[in-house]
Protein backbone atom coordinates (compact mmCIF):
# COMPACT_ATOMS: atom_id res chain seq x y z
CA UNK A 1 0.00 0.00 0.00
CA UNK A 2 1.14 3.56 -0.82
CA UNK A 3 0.50 5.80 2.14
CA UNK A 4 3.14 8.88 0.88
CA UNK A 5 2.83 11.20 3.07
CA UNK A 6 4.12 14.56 4.05
CA UNK A 7 7.13 14.74 6.68
CA UNK A 8 10.21 16.42 8.20
CA UNK A 9 11.84 16.03 11.27
CA UNK A 10 11.65 17.85 14.04
CA UNK A 11 13.70 18.44 17.04
CA UNK A 12 13.89 15.53 18.64
CA UNK A 13 14.10 13.29 15.41
CA UNK A 14 10.83 12.81 15.20
CA UNK A 15 8.71 12.42 12.22
CA UNK A 16 6.03 15.40 11.51
CA UNK A 17 3.97 16.42 8.94
CA UNK A 18 4.73 19.43 6.88
CA UNK A 19 3.84 20.93 3.33
CA UNK A 20 6.33 19.60 0.59
CA UNK A 21 8.86 17.89 2.10
CA UNK A 22 9.29 13.83 2.98
CA UNK A 23 7.15 11.66 2.51
CA UNK A 24 6.03 7.74 4.22
CA UNK A 25 6.34 5.05 1.54
CA UNK A 26 4.55 2.07 2.82
CA UNK A 27 5.10 -1.11 2.11
CA UNK A 28 5.18 -4.39 4.55
CA UNK A 29 4.04 -2.22 7.19
CA UNK A 30 6.41 -4.05 9.34
CA UNK A 31 8.20 -0.62 10.08
CA UNK A 32 5.33 1.11 11.23
CA UNK A 33 3.89 1.99 14.50
CA UNK A 34 0.51 2.11 13.25
CA UNK A 35 -1.31 4.21 16.13
CA UNK A 36 1.39 6.63 16.52
CA UNK A 37 3.63 7.34 13.51
CA UNK A 38 1.93 10.12 11.28
CA UNK A 39 1.83 8.31 8.26
CA UNK A 40 -2.40 7.53 7.89
CA UNK A 41 -4.05 9.56 5.01
CA UNK A 42 -6.73 12.35 6.25
CA UNK A 43 -9.16 14.79 4.40
CA UNK A 44 -7.38 16.66 1.47
CA UNK A 45 -3.00 16.46 1.83
CA UNK A 46 -3.21 16.28 5.04
CA UNK A 47 -2.32 13.07 7.41
CA UNK A 48 -4.42 12.17 10.81
CA UNK A 49 -2.10 13.65 13.88
CA UNK A 50 -0.43 10.55 16.16
CA UNK A 51 -1.04 9.09 17.85
CA UNK A 52 -3.84 7.94 15.65
CA UNK A 53 -8.04 8.65 17.16
CA UNK A 54 -9.42 5.17 17.76
CA UNK A 55 -12.28 6.47 15.46
CA UNK A 56 -12.39 6.03 11.88
CA UNK A 57 -8.93 4.34 12.20
CA UNK A 58 -9.50 1.09 10.59
CA UNK A 59 -11.56 2.73 7.62
CA UNK A 60 -8.54 5.18 6.62
CA UNK A 61 -6.46 2.31 6.61
CA UNK A 62 -8.33 0.07 4.40
CA UNK A 63 -8.95 3.25 2.30
CA UNK A 64 -5.23 3.57 1.77
CA UNK A 65 -4.40 2.45 -2.43
CA UNK A 66 -1.99 -0.86 -2.27
CA UNK A 67 1.16 -0.63 -4.76
CA UNK A 68 2.77 -4.11 -5.13
CA UNK A 69 6.45 -2.53 -6.25
CA UNK A 70 6.76 -1.19 -2.70
CA UNK A 71 8.24 -3.67 -0.22
CA UNK A 72 9.66 -2.11 2.75
CA UNK A 73 8.55 1.36 4.68
CA UNK A 74 10.97 4.45 4.13
CA UNK A 75 10.60 7.44 4.09
CA UNK A 76 11.22 9.39 0.68
CA UNK A 77 12.22 12.63 -0.53
CA UNK A 78 9.61 13.21 -3.18
CA UNK A 79 11.22 16.13 -5.23
CA UNK A 80 14.30 13.58 -6.30
CA UNK A 81 14.16 10.59 -8.46
CA UNK A 82 16.64 8.68 -6.39
CA UNK A 83 14.11 9.58 -3.37
CA UNK A 84 17.24 10.55 -1.26
CA UNK A 85 17.38 14.14 -0.34
CA UNK A 86 20.43 16.13 -0.95
CA UNK A 87 22.17 19.54 -0.16
CA UNK A 88 21.82 20.31 -3.40
CA UNK A 89 18.33 20.52 -3.41
CA UNK A 90 17.89 22.36 -0.08
CA UNK A 91 19.77 25.65 -1.45
CA UNK A 92 17.00 25.62 -3.84
CA UNK A 93 14.50 26.41 -1.20
CA UNK A 94 16.50 29.20 0.01
CA UNK A 95 15.38 32.49 -1.52
CA UNK A 96 18.55 34.97 -1.18
CA UNK A 97 18.40 38.24 -2.69
CA UNK A 98 21.78 39.79 -4.50
CA UNK A 99 21.79 43.33 -2.57
CA UNK A 100 23.50 44.07 0.53
CA UNK A 101 22.11 42.55 3.36
CA UNK A 102 23.21 45.78 5.60
CA UNK A 103 22.59 48.24 3.00
CA UNK A 104 20.15 46.98 0.61
CA UNK A 105 21.45 49.85 -2.45
CA UNK A 106 24.00 47.37 -4.01
CA UNK A 107 25.06 44.29 -5.27
CA UNK A 108 26.71 42.26 -3.14
CA UNK A 109 30.49 40.98 -3.56
CA UNK A 110 33.35 40.29 -1.29
CA UNK A 111 34.86 44.08 -2.24
CA UNK A 112 31.21 45.42 -1.18
CA UNK A 113 30.56 44.01 2.05
CA UNK A 114 34.32 44.83 3.35
CA UNK A 115 35.41 48.01 1.60
CA UNK A 116 32.53 49.54 -0.16
CA UNK A 117 29.89 49.50 1.87
CA UNK A 118 28.49 52.86 3.86
CA UNK A 119 28.11 50.60 6.99
CA UNK A 120 31.60 49.11 6.49
CA UNK A 121 33.63 52.30 5.57
CA UNK A 122 31.88 53.92 8.75
CA UNK A 123 33.18 51.04 11.05
CA UNK A 124 36.91 51.37 9.37
CA UNK A 125 36.79 54.87 10.37
CA UNK A 126 35.65 53.84 14.22
CA UNK A 127 38.11 51.46 14.80
CA UNK A 128 40.95 53.93 13.41
CA UNK A 129 41.62 52.72 10.17
CA UNK A 130 40.70 55.20 8.30
CA UNK A 131 44.01 55.83 6.38
CA UNK A 132 44.18 52.17 5.71
CA UNK A 133 40.88 52.08 3.83
CA UNK A 134 41.39 55.48 1.87
CA UNK A 135 45.10 55.04 1.10
CA UNK A 136 45.61 54.81 -2.83
CA UNK A 137 48.12 51.76 -2.55
CA UNK A 138 44.96 49.51 -1.20
CA UNK A 139 42.54 50.44 -4.47
CA UNK A 140 42.92 47.37 -6.00
CA UNK A 141 39.42 45.74 -7.80
CA UNK A 142 38.82 42.68 -5.60
CA UNK A 143 38.92 42.12 -2.01
CA UNK A 144 41.31 39.49 -2.05
CA UNK A 145 43.86 41.35 -3.24
CA UNK A 146 43.54 44.30 -0.80
CA UNK A 147 44.03 42.45 1.78
CA UNK A 148 47.15 40.86 0.81
CA UNK A 149 48.69 44.61 0.20
CA UNK A 150 47.79 45.57 3.16
CA UNK A 151 49.43 42.55 4.79
CA UNK A 152 52.59 43.01 2.83
CA UNK A 153 52.40 46.82 3.19
CA UNK A 154 51.33 47.47 6.75
CA UNK A 155 53.12 46.48 10.16
CA UNK A 156 51.61 43.70 11.99
CA UNK A 157 49.81 45.21 14.66
CA UNK A 158 47.94 47.04 11.77
CA UNK A 159 47.53 44.03 9.35
CA UNK A 160 45.85 41.94 12.79
CA UNK A 161 43.54 44.95 13.43
CA UNK A 162 42.32 45.00 9.80
CA UNK A 163 41.79 41.40 10.03
CA UNK A 164 39.46 41.80 13.33
CA UNK A 165 37.65 44.60 12.19
CA UNK A 166 36.90 42.57 8.62
CA UNK A 167 35.54 39.85 11.24
CA UNK A 168 33.41 42.12 12.75
CA UNK A 169 32.39 43.13 9.37
CA UNK A 170 31.32 39.62 8.14
CA UNK A 171 30.05 38.50 11.55
CA UNK A 172 27.50 41.33 11.97
CA UNK A 173 26.41 40.88 7.99
CA UNK A 174 25.82 36.81 9.11
CA UNK A 175 23.41 38.25 11.88
CA UNK A 176 21.56 41.32 9.88
CA UNK A 177 20.77 38.05 6.99
CA UNK A 178 20.29 35.16 9.33
CA UNK A 179 18.75 37.21 12.59
CA UNK A 180 17.28 40.29 11.33
CA UNK A 181 20.02 42.02 14.14
CA UNK A 182 22.45 44.70 13.00
CA UNK A 183 24.83 46.99 14.48
CA UNK A 184 25.69 50.57 13.97
CA UNK A 185 29.14 51.31 12.34
CA UNK A 186 30.36 52.78 16.07
CA UNK A 187 29.31 49.67 17.26
CA UNK A 188 31.04 47.26 14.59
CA UNK A 189 34.95 49.70 15.28
CA UNK A 190 34.28 49.47 19.00
CA UNK A 191 33.79 45.91 19.33
CA UNK A 192 36.85 45.67 16.44
CA UNK A 193 39.09 48.10 18.30
CA UNK A 194 38.54 46.68 21.55
CA UNK A 195 38.90 42.49 20.58
CA UNK A 196 42.07 43.71 19.17
CA UNK A 197 43.46 44.86 22.08
CA UNK A 198 42.53 42.47 24.40
CA UNK A 199 44.05 40.08 22.26
CA UNK A 200 47.27 42.04 22.02
CA UNK A 201 47.71 42.14 25.92
CA UNK A 202 46.19 38.78 26.04
CA UNK A 203 48.82 37.78 23.14
CA UNK A 204 51.74 39.84 25.20
CA UNK A 205 50.93 38.41 28.26
CA UNK A 206 51.67 34.96 27.08
CA UNK A 207 54.89 35.63 25.53
CA UNK A 208 56.11 37.28 28.22
CA UNK A 209 55.07 34.49 30.65
CA UNK A 210 56.97 31.65 28.07
CA UNK A 211 60.34 33.86 28.03
CA UNK A 212 60.09 33.87 31.69
CA UNK A 213 61.61 36.28 34.41
CA UNK A 214 64.64 35.87 36.39
CA UNK A 215 65.01 36.98 40.03
CA UNK A 216 67.92 39.75 38.91
CA UNK A 217 65.11 41.10 36.50
CA UNK A 218 62.67 41.75 39.21
CA UNK A 219 62.76 45.37 40.46
CA UNK A 220 61.65 45.76 44.08
CA UNK A 221 60.93 48.39 46.68
CA UNK A 222 63.97 49.13 49.22
CA UNK A 223 63.44 50.61 52.25
CA UNK A 224 65.66 54.73 52.72
CA UNK A 225 68.23 55.09 55.33
CA UNK A 226 67.19 55.83 59.06
CA UNK A 227 65.87 58.53 59.60
CA UNK A 228 64.96 59.52 55.91
CA UNK A 229 61.73 59.46 54.18
CA UNK A 230 60.75 57.62 50.51
CA UNK A 231 58.27 59.43 48.20
CA UNK A 232 57.26 57.27 45.30
CA UNK A 233 55.52 58.98 42.30
CA UNK A 234 53.54 57.98 39.33
CA UNK A 235 51.90 59.88 36.82
CA UNK A 236 48.76 58.92 34.82
CA UNK A 237 47.32 59.95 31.20
CA UNK A 238 43.54 59.78 30.26
CA UNK A 239 43.69 59.98 26.31
CA UNK A 240 41.35 63.07 25.15
CA UNK A 241 40.81 64.42 28.16
CA UNK A 242 43.76 66.62 28.30
CA UNK A 243 44.50 65.85 32.07
CA UNK A 244 46.93 63.90 33.84
CA UNK A 245 46.59 62.47 36.94
CA UNK A 246 49.56 62.29 40.03
CA UNK A 247 49.87 59.84 43.10
CA UNK A 248 52.44 60.00 45.85
CA UNK A 249 52.90 57.47 48.68
CA UNK A 250 55.12 58.07 51.59
CA UNK A 251 57.31 55.44 53.72
CA UNK A 252 60.10 56.03 56.65
CA UNK A 253 62.53 53.86 56.84
CA UNK A 254 61.11 50.56 58.25
CA UNK A 255 58.28 50.26 55.42
CA UNK A 256 55.43 51.96 57.05
CA UNK A 257 53.07 54.36 55.11
CA UNK A 258 53.33 57.94 56.63
CA UNK A 259 51.01 59.62 54.19
CA UNK A 260 49.44 59.91 50.58
CA UNK A 261 47.81 62.20 47.84
CA UNK A 262 46.14 61.73 44.27
CA UNK A 263 45.38 64.92 42.02
CA UNK A 264 44.39 65.69 38.54
CA UNK A 265 46.06 68.22 36.83
CA UNK A 266 44.35 70.52 33.97
CA UNK A 267 46.72 69.97 31.46
CA UNK A 268 48.70 67.21 29.67
CA UNK A 269 52.28 66.92 31.01
CA UNK A 270 55.11 64.60 29.98
CA UNK A 271 55.70 61.32 32.35
CA UNK A 272 59.56 62.99 33.34
CA UNK A 273 57.08 66.52 34.68
CA UNK A 274 54.59 65.12 36.37
CA UNK A 275 56.67 62.60 38.37
CA UNK A 276 58.97 65.75 39.08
Amino acid sequence: MDGERILVSDIDGDLVPHVDMSRWRIGSGDNIRVMHDPWLRGSAIRLVPSPQPAEDVAERILETPLVSSVREDKVVWEEERNGCYSVKFGYKRVECTLNCPVCDEEIEDELHIFFRCAVARDSWCVAGLSSVLHNAAYQQTNAMDRIFAVCNNESSDTASRVAMLLWCIWHNRNDKLWNDNVQMPRQIGRYAFDAWNDWYSVHKLQSNSVSGTTEADLVRWEKPALGWVKCNVDVAFVPGSGRTSVGLCFRDNSGQFMAGMTQWKQTAISSVEGEA
